[in-house]
Formats: structure tokens, C-alpha cells, sequence
């Protein structure tokens, strides 16, 4: 690929990313309390999150590694030990929320990162990774028991450079572009449940992907868990489907060990997956696995 072609791609992620918050800004803007900034209750670059992100969620932003023990590969020339490797995290923009009794805070978040994967019974060559980056406006109300987020997400997937020289598998051009919509609930103690939606307006091969997108999960986490700098356990389950899988069912169950540590919350456990391989490029494999890890939430 030549050095023009490069900065061609990165110029138009760049634009894509401007238009996306102006986008943004334009659709909910004209939804939110003007009295927050009356009131001049603003904060930029806020820590914590008002809508925290799935933790059994395979696709989710974070720091992460583990090691997964493949019972079923479908993936071609794949083995059985990978190394999963996950980079990135959220990063508050601004926050904003009014005096009023009932008042809510609103919360502008950007995220960037990417997931990938590395066979170890190929020495370690990268398989592939996806590059996902977004932005999202999230709400709760005023007793955290309610939870809502719209965002934008850019997601492009490629094959890793050993494994295409060693197989020759070539890249499908996996490129998505989404709205999603999610809602949160704590209904009691440390009890967790969520949906999302999302519709995908941009797709890079039309012949392949499709736009529908489904998501719901719960999550559990012990008392003594609970609040920063809390430490206990926690467990958590997450189902999806997509439209270009014909609807198919992809789950995931974790259970380990949880530390909160100020605005950071660390998560040590065991992971057990079936369903389509966290990588676009190869969204049509179904594979099964037994992962043990540590991801950090920014």
C-alpha cells in the first residue's frame, strides 16, 4: 500500500470521526437540560462513566489479555491455543447535569481500540484484528438505577499479516459503521441487566454484511464488590445476534474476581464462549472456547 494511499485512509477516518460528533451534537444536543449550563455544572474530562460497558461482551472496548483454549476452531489453519489481546478504553469528554431534584447527568464519552488475536500453535502469528473507535452520549437518572447511551461506532476488521502470507486468505473488506442505542437497569443489589439495538448505515461489502444488530446480558457483583475500592467477586452473561449470521445466537459466561480501584475496575476470571469469533474478517466461523484472563476498564 503506498504512503498516499495511507494518509487518503486516515484523512477520511478523521473527517468521519468530525462528522460523527457534529452528528451528535446536532441530533441530541436540543435534548438536554439547558439549565446544566445555566447552573454551570460542567466538567470536562470527567473520570468514571455513567453507563459502564458489558463485561461479558467479547466485541467491548478495554485492556485486556487472555489465554483461550479452542474446544471447536472453524477458523482455517487456526490451532486450538491463541493469545487474545485487547487495547483501548473510554475516555469522558464532558459532563453536565442541572440542581433541579430530579435532574439527570449527561455525559459525552470517545473510545477507541482494538481486539485481536495470536496463535500459539503457529508461532504466535497474528490471525486478526478489528480497530473500533466511536463516540456516545449516555444518561442515568438521578438514583443510577436506569441507564441509557446512544453512540456511534466505526469498526474495521482485518486478516493478520502472517496469517495471510501463510494461507493466502485474503481480506473480505469487513467495514462497519453503526448507531446503537442501549439501556441499563439495576433492579437490586448488585444485580445488572442491559439491552442494546443497533443498525448499521455503512457497510464496506454489501454482498456479505447486514445491518440488524441485538444484544442483552446480566451481570452480578458481591457487596463487597460494590464502590470504589471495593474488591469481591462478580459473575456475568451476555447474548447477541446479527442479522448477516442469520440471527444466530453468540453467548458469553464469565465468573472471577473483580477490584475496583478508584475509576478503574480490574476483572480476573475465566471466560467460556461460543459464537462468532470477535474478529469481522471472519464473522461467518463459529468457534468455541475456554479463555482465563484479566481486563482492566478504563
Amino acid at each position: 500500500m503506498s504512503q498516499r494511499s495511507s494518509s487518503s485512509k486516515l484523512l477520511l477516518r478523521s473527517r468521519f470521526i468530525v462528522r460523527m460528533f457534529f452528528l451528535l451534537h446536532a441530533v441530541l444536543w436540543p435534548s438536554v437540560p439547558h439549565s446544566a449550563l445555566a447552573a454551570d455544572r460542567v466538567m470536562f474530562f470527567p473520570a468514571g462513566a455513567l453507563y459502564p460497558p458489558y463485561a461479558a461482551d467479547v466485541h467491548r472496548i478495554g485492556f485486556g489479555v487472555q489465554w483461550l483454549n479452542f474446544t471447536d476452531t472453524s477458523i482455517p489453519d487456526s490451532g486450538n491455543s491463541r493469545v487474545g489481546i485487547r487495547v483501548g478504553g473510554r475516555f469522558g469528554i464532558v459532563r453536565f447535569h442541572s440542581e433541579e431534584q430530579d435532574g439527570r447527568p449527561w455525559q459525552f464519552d470517545v473510545e477507541g481500540g482494538f481486539n485481536a488475536q495470536f496463535d500459539a500453535d503457529h508461532s504466535t502469528d497474528n490471525l486478526g484484528w478489528d480497530g473500533r473507535y466511536g463516540l456516545k452520549l449516555t444518561t442515568t437518572t438521578t438514583a443510577a438505577a436506569l441507564a441509557f447511551k446512544f453512540g456511534i461506532m466505526h469498526d474495521s476488521s482485518h486478516v493478520g499479516d502472517e496469517y495471510a502470507e501463510r494461507t493466502g486468505r485474503r481480506r473480505i473488506g469487513y467495514t462497519r459503521h453503526e448507531l446503537a442505542l442501549g439501556a441499563s437497569w439495576y433492579p437490586v443489589g448488585g444485580f445488572r441487566a442491559y439491552t442494546e439495538g443497533a443498525w448499521g448505515y455503512e457497510l464496506s461489502n454489501k454482498e456479505l454484511q447486514k445491518p440488524g444488530r441485538g444484544q442483552v446480558g446480566i451481570e452480578y457483583e458481591s457487596p463487597s464488590a460494590m464502590g470504589k475500592g471495593g474488591m469481591g467477586w462478580y459473575a456475568a452473561a451476555d447474548l447477541s445476534a446479527m442479522e448477516e449470521r442469520d440471527w444466530r445466537q453468540d453467548y458469553s459466561v464469565q465468573a472471577g474476581h473483580i477490584i475496583h480501584a478508584g475509576d478503574r475496575t480490574w476483572r480476573f476470571g475465566i471466560e467460556w464462549y461460543n459464537g462468532r469469533p470477535p474478529l469481522g474478517e471472519f464473522f461467518s466461523y463459529t468457534e468455541r472456547y475456554l479463555g482465563l484472563g484479566i481486563t482492566i476498564d478504563l
